[in-house]
This record gives structure tokens, sequence and C-alpha cells, in this order.
């Protein structure tokens, strides 16, 4: 598996798209922090860790987005270039090669996701000063700071699943993204029946760990996070099992 693990390593850092991504993430999380820090006068949520989620949105909307597509990337590209056929023919079993791209993928996750968050936390605070609401010591605040992380770590897993199961980047990207910013969005506002489906609904799951609200559900912020990560792991591993099932 540590083979497998450098190997996904290598190719990580041997193509464009990885440092593109970032480079992205950063961007748009320096420029939204910048942007929220010089124009607030006051704490825009009812609490410290909604404030600090609206805040952080380039991170954990934007920013997640990017990082599932390239987490995406990491998959499809293989498939439409035919080195996943070398990587399969190197490694038989299958899953070993999709977990070793998990393990790689979700690292870099983490580590931009922590660090982005961190930077626009203290960009703001810099900026807007008092006016900002956030508390660090805060406890919702702190779950901000290591569950963005976790929740950016998830999101790659989703990523690379679907990119496994559809085997083809622009289709993947728009199952994605119209996952996400379309079709929960819709389900939650339907009319009589959009305030049952919202709890079931995987990425407000999500977004309500980070934030700590976001209507009635039937569990708490952390249910919240188990019932993501729960989906998560269902859709990764769907993409192993129909990985491992057809031909490359």
């Amino acid at each position: 598996m540590i083979d497998v693990i450098n190997s996904e390593r290598i190719k990580l850092t041997s193509v464009r798209s990885p440092y593109w991504c970032v480079g992205i993430v950063v961007a748009i999380a320096v420029a939204v922090a910048v942007l929220m820090g010089a124009t607030t006068t006051s704490p825009i949520g009812t609490t410290p860790a909604e404030t600090a989620s609206f805040y952080l949105v380039g991170v954990n909307q934007f920013g997640f987005l990017v990082l599932m597509i390239l987490a995406v990337l990491a998959i499809t590209s293989e498939y439409r270039f035919g080195t996943i056929r070398i990587a399969f023919q190197a490694v038989p079993r299958r899953s070993v090669v999709l977990g070793a791209k998990a393990v790689v993928y979700g690292a870099l996750a983490v580590v931009v996701s922590l660090v982005m968050t961190i930077v626009s936390l203290v960009l703001i605070r810099s900026l807007a000063g008092p006016a900002s609401g956030i508390e660090m010591s805060d406890s919702g605040v702190v779950r901000q700071l290591w569950g963005t992380p976790v929740v950016a770590l998830l999101g790659v897993l989703i990523g690379i699943g679907i990119g496994a199961i559809l085997r083809h980047t622009a289709g993947a990207i728009v199952v994605l993204l119209i996952w996400n910013l379309a079709v929960e969005n819709i389900l939650a506002v339907l009319p009589k029946v959009g305030t049952s489906i919202a709890p079931f609904l995987p990425f407000r799951n999500g977004a309500r760990f980070l934030s700590g609200t976001g209507g009635d559900f039937h569990w708490g912020v952390y249910g919240s996070l188990v019932y993501f990560g729960v989906v998560a792991m269902i859709v990764f591993g769907v993409g192993i099992l129909v990985t491992s099932r057809r031909d490359a």
C-alpha cells in the first residue's frame, strides 16, 4: 500500500491540475476573506460558529467544490489517457489503487482547507477587528478549524467515488455540481415536503455540522457529520465495487 501511495503522490506532483486547483482555492479563499474583512461592520451570524461559517464561504463552499473536482480528475483523467490500465496491471486489487488516491488527495484537501481556514479567519479578524464577531476560543469556531478539513476529506471521497462510477470527467463534474448546488437546494425548498427532506440531504448535513444551524434535523451537529460521512463512504464504496467488477 505504501508503494501505491508513493506512486499516487508522484502522479499528483507531476501534473498541472493539482497546482491549478490549489491555486484557485487559495485565491478564492483569500479574496473572499479580504472582501468580508474590509466590508464587515458587525457580525453577520447569530452565533460565533454561524458567523465564522459565513466568513469561510470561500473555503467551505467554493473551495470544497474545487477540491472535489480535483478528486474527480484524479480518477477520470487516468481513464481518459489509459494510464489506469497500467496501474491496475501493477496492482491487481483495484480497491488499493482507489484507496491510495483517497489517501493522497484526501491529505492534500485536509492540509489546504486547514491552512486556508486559519488564514481566512486571521485575515478577517485583522481587517474587521472586534466587529467581525469571531471568537477563536468559541467551541463552534474551534469546530470550524478541525471540522472544515474533515468535511473536505469526505468531499474528496465523494469526488473519487463519482469519478470511478462514471469514468468521464465532464459527466462526473456535472453530476457533482448539480447534486451540490441544484438538487439539494431545490429539494430543501419544495412546498410541504422540503422540511422533511432537508435533514437527509448529505451536503446540507455537512454544512450544518460546520455552521451549527440549518433547520430542524433528527440529530445534532455531530450526527450531521456522521451522516455525511456515511454517505461519502457509500459513494466511495460503490465506486470501488463498480471499478472492481468492470474492465478498465
